[in-house]
């Protein structure tokens, strides 16, 4: 009996010390609420409803736009934390199996927005995370105006394109006309207005390869020079030879980069 009893006592302090036992569920929601951060998050000390935490954080991991950390998690000081903290929620950073129609259009908004605002002030955020590490932008139509051998890949890398296109000048206005997608691919149909003596609008098709990230990896772009280049030469009348259009109504693309040697022949971007 003795030894019974001193067994029961001497796990006493066991549990004391230990109100949750070996249950690794409680343990990690421990770990999880040991600092402001995650207590903000998790619930400990949120201000925020369940869902709308969930719904944040789930937006946060999403590429696309600009991931941002919510006001409530300021005491996160940054996204790092933020990250830690949303995984605790139980909620990750998502693998891309296959797009949505709803993903593949805000893909082509963000890319298009780098078209027609690559002064503002979160365009290399944006395009630092929209486009993969392995990105790179194909366009004999701005290897033609540029003077670069056709076939030649425009755009090699992210940082080549962010520093082609973040020096161009804004197109007005881009439209989409349509977009198609499947699991890893995105086609985009646009009308671009307004470029140059805006004589004629100029249509053109991007297509993109998403990764599994829902980054794009690599774009393919064409479009028409001939209108392209007529409105920059400042042509009127009749379109030049090559057979530019007077008028679009189709489709949203990505822009291709490349960046030209003389500014106003090519578009560093479409």
């Amino acid at each position: 009996m003795k030894s019974l009893l001193f067994a029961v006592f001497a796990s006493v302090p066991f549990v004391a010390a230990n109100p949750w036992g070996s249950n690794p569920f409680m343990k990690e929601r421990g770990v999880c609420a040991a600092d402001n951060c995650a207590r903000a998050v998790t619930g400990t000390n949120a201000p925020q409803p369940l869902a709308t935490r969930q719904a944040d954080c789930a937006a946060f991991f999403s590429p696309l736009p600009t991931p941002t950390v919510p006001s409530y998690a300021s005491a996160c000081s940054g996204s790092t934390r933020y990250s830690s903290a949303c995984s605790c929620l139980g909620v990750a950073r998502p693998t891309y199996t296959c797009l949505s129609a709803a993903q593949a259009e805000n893909i082509v908004k963000t890319f298009s927005s780098l078209l027609t605002a690559p002064q503002a002030p979160d365009f290399v955020s944006k395009a630092t995370t929209l486009l993969a590490d392995d990105f790179k932008d194909n366009s004999d139509s701005i290897n033609f105006l540029a003077g670069y051998p056709l076939g030649a890949t425009t755009f090699p890398s992210k940082q080549a394109f962010i520093a082609g296109q973040g020096s161009q000048p804004p197109i007005p206005t881009v439209t989409t006309l349509e977009i198609f997608n499947t699991c890893n691919k995105i086609a985009w149909r646009w009308v671009a207005k307004g470029i140059g003596s805006a004589q004629y609008d100029v249509k053109g098709i991007d297509t993109f390869t998403i990764n599994p990230s829902g980054q794009i990896s690599e774009v393919n772009v064409e479009f028409n020079s001939g209108a392209w280049a007529a409105n920059l030469a400042g042509l009127g009348g009749a379109p030049p030879s090559s057979g530019a259009s007077s008028s679009s109504t189709t489709a949203s693309t990505t822009p291709a980069a490349s960046t030209t040697t003389t500014p106003a022949a090519a578009p560093s971007e479409f």
